[in-house]
């Protein structure tokens, strides 16, 4: 790297700030390295008398980031603010920016605190048009340049997402890499398919944390667990492509969980957490529709309301419901309810499925990958069609299947020991059971199976 080309001629000590940014890619390609730029910053200080009053280091940062993002570089203009610095140093305008669009507006912050900067590697002259349309041409490069290192990264990896080859090395739980794609691991995989499973059964991810711990061993973070659940990797699907990898779970297990989570029953319930509640997240308002809430009485007896009623004044379930009343009718009238149940779903017969060529789907989105690739079509058309063809996949792939009838004897069997299960295996053995309870204003009871 060269001496640097720009003097200060002002004899007033000034403080200087060292700005040094630099992405991986580019420390590899061109040998931006951090050490070679602060030693070229720090002579620079040295030459011209200045004093050096901090650098500012944005390490890994790419040039497309907007700068409220760069963590340095705002704590530098938090400096600025308040008056610490009178001189920016850095190497050369692409240190700096990249956008025309925010070099100006940090320009504004600059100018209304006086402070100068200087590319000591790159002479540019502010105060002449002439000098600052050099600088909109630099700036407009720089910006061409980083937007189409952007475009090659999307084709290298849209190219690599179409081949199936993962686009960075970890792998979520229950896969592993191999040949740079992702295929089951036998040995994490069913634990994978556990948990998912797990969750449905007991609807709290606080509570899935301490299975996955106690059962595994694996200690995960709340928001990690959420994430997992949400992974569509886990059904074969990432970054837009249904045929990515081989799925673990079946589409339906996957729909049923992002619908529990989206209810957020337990995150977002006041109850007491060292309370079981046996039908939190089952029980209905069979005149609104409404989730019940649990609330307890004395500290002792659990009841369920509609909160429509309490809250809003919506709905005219005023009653509450006792968990004791409501545990004593299911223990007794569940089997019946449930051959009523199956003799409904005998005489509705056969539902007709939709006919979906899911195959036919897949040479489109294909066909369609090809016509963008090769410039024929638009990105915007290429992702309004796309986005369509996945959608009608994936209605057909989580369409809810056919309701089976539901096996009384063993019902009864279970039913039979019930009355020894301790309350937080009683509470799984309903929501295994049950899918809704309804309640009606008068305390009637009609339930639907999961």
């Amino acid at each position: 790297m060269s001496r640097a080309k720009n003097r200060i001629e002002d004899c007033t000590v000034q403080r200087a700030a060292l700005y040094i940014r630099v992405s991986t890619e580019e420390q590899a390609m061109h040998g931006l390295s951090l050490t070679a730029q602060r030693e070229t910053l720090t002579r620079y200080v040295a030459e011209n008398g200045l004093r050096l009053v901090g650098a500012y280091v944005d390490e890994g940062i790419t040039a497309r980031k907007k700068y409220k993002n760069r963590a340095a570089f705002m704590r530098m203009l938090r400096d600025v603010e308040e008056d610490k610095i009178d001189l920016i140093l850095f190497i050369k305008l692409d240190r700096w920016f990249r956008s025309i669009a925010d070099y100006y507006e940090v320009q504004k912050i600059l100018d209304a605190h006086n402070v100068r900067w200087i590319a000591t590697e790159e002479s540019y002259d502010t105060t002449t048009a002439n000098g600052r349309l050099h600088l909109n041409i630099k700036l407009s490069i720089a910006q061409d340049e980083s937007d189409r290192t952007s475009e090659r990264i999307k084709f290298v990896f849209d190219s690599k997402v179409k081949r199936g080859e993962v686009i960075s090395g970890k792998a979520p739980l229950g896969y592993r890499i191999e040949n740079k794609r992702l295929c089951p691991d036998p040995a994490t995989a069913p634990i994978a398919q556990d948990i998912f499973s797990k969750y449905l059964v007991l609807r709290s991810i606080r509570s899935l944390r301490q299975y996955m711990m106690e059962q595994y061993g694996l200690i995960y973070a709340h928001t990690s667990i959420h994430a997992m659940l949400q992974n569509e990797r886990y059904i074969g699907r990432a970054h837009g492509q249904d045929d990515f990898c081989p799925p673990l779970i079946d589409p339906q297990t996957f729909a049923q969980a992002q619908r529990l989570m989206e209810e957020r029953a337990q995150r977002n319930s006041k109850l007491r957490p060292d309370w079981v509640y046996l039908f939190t997240g089952l029980v209905y308002c069979a005149e609104c529709g409404n989730r019940l809430s649990a609330h307890t009485v004395g500290g002792k007896y659990i009841y369920y309301r509609c909160t429509r009623y309490e809250k809003l004044h919506l709905c005219e379930h005023k009653k509450r419901t006792s968990e004791l009343v409501l545990e004593d009718w299911l223990v007794h009238n569940l089997v019946s309810q449930m051959a009523e149940y199956n003799i409904g779903l005998e005489a509705q017969g056969a539902k007709p499925k939709k006919v979906v060529d899911e195959a036919k789907l897949k040479r489109k989105m294909e066909k369609l990958k090809d016509l963008y690739l090769n410039d024929l079509i638009d990105r915007d058309t290429y992702e309004r069609d796309y986005t369509a063809l996945r959608d009608e996949l994936r209605s057909a792939a989580i369409e809810e299947a056919r309701p089976q009838p539901v096996d009384l004897e063993r019902l009864s069997n279970s039913l039979q020991f019930y009355g020894e299960l301790s309350k937080p295996l009683k509470k799984e053995f309903w929501c295994r059971v049950l899918g809704k309870i309804f309640i009606t204003n008068g305390d009637g009871f009609f339930v639907v199976p999961s």
